[in-house]
């Protein structure tokens, strides 16, 4: 996926990062990345199960088992290129295999914001979907659980949330070869990796669900503020990753899940009660038959499932978001967007919304075969951001770098669409179990969303005025409205 970053600072003076971008993206494709010295990664599925022969066998061409996913008969192994013929011969029985593909997160370009208010601050975004209205019903996303599988969070991760929001115990990092012993000790290795991020896309998107700290200063609001994350690293610092290693972080959840329905819900807090699981992600790649059947697992366990469309336009969606079993996210943005100073948080979004949308160029429209699903919020949406590294400045410091950014991407729609989800299962543990299922939040996210049909909308933006238009194969169902979902939901329970 090539990015796009564009970096300003008020008042609109330029520096153009596009270049240095597309450098970088483009030394990395499914093809040809490695695990270094010309070693491949590759997943296979068997139609038997592994077994400890198959891992000496492995062993005796020179390669190494990466992951060992038993619960689907998969092997990830790292070995040279020139031997994988070899090895599919040696191990018989291999049903599937293919080189590992590679995710990357999937935003598109931000600006800095100079941002000062007083108060929790309500921003477009929750505002377009309905978010305040939940709020006030008393619906946070309280007693549930979302596994952010990202990039991670960056180390000052505390300066933006409560140190109770984030589930440290569960933390983990999924980083290829350097996690190879997992899938055979069921030791996670690097796990304090997750909160050692220095590309900042895992700390934004976990803003949208959480909201965020000012410089310590006020608070945004986020779509579930009272969830619990689990953030899980699958994205390196580099950018990107193997389809294999956001595989095995799916894999972890759902097996995390399963033992707290096994115990009786006395795994999570609150104990007693089996806390619901949501996997966010905003990550996407190419087809990977692994990942598919990792997918299937988890989601046949009971662990829900939402995953960003993709930047691609017209090109098509991206997996895991493709695969229909996953609710997919397209993004929208609003066309009043940069029409007054602080717009962001200081303008009322009209509840007559049919003018007020527009579907930006880059979201992923469905081509034929694949299926979006709903749309949210996910064009200049305000969040923590530190794209430089770790490192960032105080509130007082004279430094021209920023924190706070105008984010656009179905990176950030796909969390919009978590938090929803997390509010549903909240309301839904009213009877203290979860009655509901990937299947039937996914018809209850469709049917109470706002249809839109095709159209064209201009929109400023700090780059001058821009058209977008879009067709039918770009909105799915419609823009999710979080009041309305949970209103259905109480008629049907």
């Amino acid at each position: 996926m090539d990015g796009i970053i564009v970096k300003l600072r008020f008042p609109f003076s330029v520096i153009t990062l596009t270049l240095i971008m597309l450098i970088i993206t483009a030394c990395f494709t499914s093809s040809s990345i490695s695990s270094g010295g010309g070693v491949d990664v590759i997943e296979l599925i068997l139609n038997r199960k592994a077994n400890d022969d198959d891992v000496i066998k492995v062993s005796k061409l020179g390669g190494k088992v990466i992951y060992r996913f038993d619960e689907v008969n998969a092997l990830v192994i790292g070995i040279r290129g020139g031997l994988v013929n070899s090895l599919i011969n040696s191990l018989g029985g291999v049903r599937w295999y293919s080189k590992a593909g590679v995710i990357r997160p999937l935003d598109v370009e931000e600006l800095p914001n100079n941002c000062t208010a007083d108060g929790y601050v309500l921003t477009w975004n929750l505002d377009m979907i309905n978010v305040p209205t939940a709020h006030d019903s008393g619906f946070n996303g309280s007693g549930v659980y979302i596994a952010v599988l990202d990039t991670g969070l960056e180390p000052q991760w505390r300066d933006y949330f409560d140190e109770e929001s984030i589930v440290a115990e569960y933390a983990a990092a999924f980083l290829g070869a350097q996690a190879a012993a997992y899938g055979i000790t069921n030791e996670v290795l690097n796990k304090n990796a997750w909160e050692a991020d220095s590309d900042g896309h895992g700390t934004a998107v976990t803003a949208v669900i959480l909201g965020f700290k000012v410089y310590g200063i006020y608070r945004v609001d986020g779509t579930a503020p009272a969830a619990k994350v689990i953030p899980v690293k699958v994205i390196g610092n580099q950018g990107w990753g193997f389809t294999s290693d956001l595989a095995a972080g799916i894999l972890y959840i759902a097996k995390l899940y399963e033992y707290e329905v096994n115990t009786g819900g006395n795994v999570l807090d609150p104990p007693g009660i089996i806390n619901p699981i949501i996997i966010s992600l905003s990550v996407g790649g190419p087809h990977s038959e692994l990942l598919r059947e990792v997918i299937n697992y988890a989601i046949n366990k009971g662990v829900f499932i939402v995953a960003a469309a993709g930047n691609e336009g017209d090109a098509g969606m991206l997996y895991p978001a493709a695969y229909p079993e996953v609710i997919s996210v397209g993004a929208v943005g609003w066309v009043r967007q940069f029409n007054a100073p602080g717009w962001w948080r200081n303008l009322d979004v009209p509840e007559e919304l049919t003018s007020q949308i527009y579907v930006p160029n880059f979201s992923s429209r469905e081509l034929s075969g694949q299926e979006l699903d709903v749309l949210a919020p996910g064009a200049y949406v305000v969040l923590p951001y530190t794209p430089y590294g770790t490192a960032h400045p105080p509130l007082q410091s004279k430094s021209s770098i920023g924190q706070y950014y105008y984010l656009s991407g179905t990176s950030f729609a796909a969390p919009h669409i978590s938090g929803a989800i997390a509010l549903i299962l909240q309301a839904d543990l009213v009877d203290g179990k979860v009655d509901v299922n990937q299947s039937s939040v996914e018809s209850l996210l469709k049917e109470s969303a706002l249809g839109l049909g095709p159209g064209c909308a201009e929109v400023l933006t700090p780059l001058g005025t821009e058209i977008h238009c879009w067709r039918e194969d770009a909105v799915g169902y419609g823009l999710i409205q979080i009041n309305y979902a949970l209103t259905k939901l109480a008629t049907i329970q």
